[in-house]
C-alpha cells in the first residue's frame, strides 16, 4: 500500500521534477564513466612501465653482451703474443711446423676452456694454412682468399684493433647453420712489429644472449638483427615469419601487431657497440595479468552502468516519451474528422494537463462544428429552394410563349392540346409539394414536356429511353432533367435546322447511379464550356438551366464532382451526373436534406 501511494505521488510529480530525479541518476553514472577513464589510463601507464622496465632489461642484456664481447677482445690480446701464436706464424721446416702446430692446438684448447662463451678460436697464417681449436666441429671456410672478404682492408686499417662481424662476413660456414660473432684481429709478429697472421674467435649468438631468454625477464619473446638479417630469431614462429615479411618493412620503436588473433607489443632498441637491434615482443595476456583484478573490477563497474543506463532509458520511455507520442497521435486524429478525447495519462503533471487542454478545445471545436454545419444546412436548404423557384416560372414562361405562338398562328386546337399537356404537366410536377420524386416520376415530366415541345415543333426532333427497371425506383430531387432536355432542344437542336435526337439513359455500375442526357446538335464551344464551370461569371442565357441544374445536385448530394459534360462543336453534347447508390433512396418518405 505505502510503494502504491509513492508510486502515485511520483507520477502526479511536475516533469521537472521526473527530469531532476533523472538527472540524479546520471550524475552517477557519470561517476561510474570516470572510474572506467581512470581504468583506461591505468593501462596506458600499465604499458608505459612495461615498456619502461623492457627497456632496461634489453639495456642490460646489451650491456651484458658488450662486457661479454669485451672481456673476449682483452683475452685474444693475450693469445696475440704467446710463443705458440708466434712459433707457428713463423717461418720453419717441415718437422718444426708439426711440432708448433700441436702445440699451437693444445694451447687453444686450454683457452677455450678460461673462455666459455667461445665456441671455436683459429689461427691463420697469411698462406691460408690455419690450426684451430672448437668445442664441437670447426667451421669450414666458403672463400680461396682473406684479400676477398668485405673485412680484409678494413682489418689492416684498424692497427691492431678487433673487428666484430657474423660469421666472418661469409667466411665461415657453421656446421648447426647459426650465427656466430666473429672477433677477427691481425696478428703481428713480436720481432719486426709486422703482420704475420690473423686470429678468428668465433661466439655463438645463442649463447652469448642465453640469458636474455629466462623465464624471469619481463618479456614474451625476443629477437636480434641487424638492418633486415636476423642475428637471433624469436622463438616464435609467427612472429618470425611477420618480420620477414616486406609488410614489416617499417619497425617503429614501439607497436602494436595482431597474429592469429593474439595481440603483441613490440619494443625496438638499437645497441650502440655491434650497431645491433633487439626487439621484444610483450604478449598482452603479461599486460592483462598484471592488472586482472583490477580488469575484473572494471567489468562489473560496466555492467553496473549499463544497468543504470538502462534503467534511465525505461523510465524516460515510460514517464515522457511514450506519453508525448500518444497524445500527439491523438492530436493527430481530428485531421481525419475523429474529435474523441485523448486519453494517454490518468495523472495530473504536465503532459496529463496539457491533455486535458487539448480535451476541452476538442469539445469547443465540435460544438463549432456542429453549429457550422447546422447554419450550412439551412443555408444549402434555402438556395436550394431559391434555385427551384427560379426553374419554375422560367418553365412556365417557356410554355406560356409556346401557346402564344400557336393562338397568334391560329392554331387553335394545337393550342388546346398544349393547354391540356401542360396541366399533365404540373399535376405531375407538382408532386403533391414533394422535393424529392422517384425516377420514374421524373422521367414522365421529362416525357410531358416533350410532348408539349412536339406540339410546337413537330418534326423536328425525337426521344429515346434506355432505362434499366429496377432504378426507377431511386428517389432524385425534382426537375432535375427538364431544364436539362430543355437546354438540348432549345440551345442544341434547334439551331442546326436539322432533325435532332435527344436520347436519356439511366444505369448503375460501381456503386454508382448514372444518368445520362445526349442529343447530336451544335454542341458548346470551349470558351462557353468554361463559363458554365466557372462561379465567378455570370450565367449566361443559354446555360441557366444546366447551370442551375448542377448547382442544385451539387447541393444537394455535396459533391463538386457529381457531374461530366463532353461536348464538342457541332457533334452534340453528353451530360452525366454520377451520384452514389447509397445517396438515393427507394422509400416513399422524401429525403431530409
Amino acid at each position: 500500500m505505502y510503494l502504491q501511494r509513492m508510486k502515485k505521488a511520483f507520477f502526479n510529480l511536475s516533469l521537472t521534477s521526473k527530469l531532476k530525479y533523472t538527472y540524479t541518476i546520471l550524475i552517477f553514472i557519470c561517476f561510474f564513466c570516470n572510474l572506467l577513464i581512470l581504468y583506461g589510463f591505468f593501462s596506458k601507464e600499465m604499458q608505459k612501465t612495461v615498456s619502461a622496465l623492457t627497456s632496461q632489461t634489453v639495456d642490460t642484456v646489451s650491456q651484458g653482451v658488450d662486457h661479454s664481447l669485451s672481456t673476449i677482445s682483452k683475452s685474444s690480446t693475450y693469445l696475440l703474443g704467446t710463443a705458440e701464436v708466434q712459433n707457428y706464424l713463423r717461418d720453419m721446416n717441415h718437422s718444426e711446423y708439426a711440432i708448433s702446430s700441436k702445440q699451437l692446438r693444445n694451447f687453444l684448447y686450454m683457452s677455450l676452456e678460461s673462455m666459455p662463451l667461445v665456441s671455436s678460436i683459429i689461427v691463420m697464417q697469411p698462406s691460408g694454412a690455419y690450426e684451430g681449436a672448437a668445442r664441437y666441429t670447426l667451421p669450414s671456410i666458403q672463400m680461396d682468399s682473406l684479400e676477398n672478404t668485405s673485412w680484409y682492408e678494413k682489418l689492416y686499417a684498424q692497427k691492431g684493433a678487433p673487428i666484430l662481424t657474423i660469421n666472418a662476413d661469409g667466411f665461415f660456414a657453421f656446421e648447426d647453420g647459426g650465427n656466430y660473432v666473429s672477433l677477427i684481429r691481425l696478428i703481428n709478429s713480436t720481432e719486426d712489429a709486422q703482420p704475420a697472421g690473423y686470429l678468428f674467435i668465433n661466439i655463438s649468438v645463442d649463447s652469448l644472449l642465453s640469458f636474455a631468454r629466462e623465464d624471469e625477464n619481463n618479456y614474451s619473446d625476443f629477437c636480434v638483427f641487424s638492418g633486415r638479417d636476423i642475428i637471433l630469431p624469436f622463438a616464435n614462429d609467427d612472429l618470425n615469419l611477420w618480420f620477414q615479411d616486406p609488410a614489416a618493412d617499417s619497425l617503429p620503436a614501439e607497436n602494436i601487431i595482431r597474429l592469429n588473433g593474439e595481440r603483441y607489443l613490440l619494443l625496438n632498441f638499437q645497441a650502440s657497440t655491434l650497431d645491433w637491434n633487439y626487439m621484444a615482443a610483450i604478449h598482452y595476456s603479461y599486460l592483462t595479468h598484471q592488472h586482472q583484478t583490477f580488469l575484473l573490477i572494471s567489468i562489473i563497474i560496466i555492467l553496473i552502468s549499463f544497468l543504470f543506463f538502462l534503467l534511465i532509458a525505461l523510465g524516460t520511455n515510460r514517464f515522457i516519451t511514450a506519453p508525448l507520442c500518444r497524445l500527439m497521435n491523438a492530436m493527430k486524429k481530428p485531421e481525419t474528422g475523429d474529435f474523441n478525447h485523448a486519453n494517454v495519462t490518468p495523472y495530473y503533471d504536465e503532459i496529463g494537463q496539457l491533455q486535458n487542454a487539448y480535451n476541452d478545445m476538442v469539445d469547443k471545436i465540435q460544438q463549432l462544428l456542429e453549429s457550422k454545419v447546422a447554419e450550412q444546412k439551412k443555408l444549402r436548404h434555402t438556395e436550394l429552394n431559391v434555385l427551384q423557384e427560379q426553374i419554375k416560372p422560367h418553365f412556365l414562361y417557356n410554355s406560356l410563349g409556346a401557346i402564344s405562338y400557336l393562338v397568334t398562328s391560329r392554331q387553335n386546337e394545337k393550342a388546346y392540346d398544349l393547354i391540356i399537356s401542360l396541366s399533365e404537366y404540373y399535376r405531375e410536377s407538382l408532386s403533391k409539394g414533394d422535393k424529392v420524386i422517384p425516377l420514374s416520376a421524373e422521367i414522365n415530366i421529362v416525357k410531358n414536356y416533350l410532348k408539349l415541345q412536339k406540339v410546337r415543333f413537330p418534326e423536328v426532333f425525337r426521344d429515346e429511353y434506355e432505362i434499366q427497371e429496377e432504378l426507377l425506383s431511386r428517389r432524385i430531387p425534382k426537375l432535375i432533367l427538364q431544364p436539362l432536355v430543355e437546354n438540348s432542344l432549345y440551345h442544341g437542336i434547334i439551331p442546326t435546322c436539322d432533325y435532332g435526337i435527344i436520347k436519356i439513359s439511366v444505369f448503375s455500375d460501381a456503386g454508382y447511379l448514372f444518368i445520362r442526357i445526349s442529343d447530336n446538335g451544335i454542341g458548346i464551344s470551349p470558351t462557353d464550356l468554361e463559363k458554365i464551370w466557372d462561379l465567378k461569371t455570370d450565367r449566361p442565357s443559354q446555360s441557366f438551366g444546366l447551370r442551375g441544374t448542377i448547382e442544385r445536385m451539387q447541393i444537394f448530394y455535396e459533391m463538386q464532382d457529381i457531374c461530366t459534360i463532353n461536348s464538342r462543336p457541332n457533334e452534340g453534347t453528353t451530360i452525366t451526373f454520377s451520384i452514389p447508390l447509397n445517396k438515393t433512396e427507394t422509400q416513399d418518405e422524401p429525403l431530409d436534406f
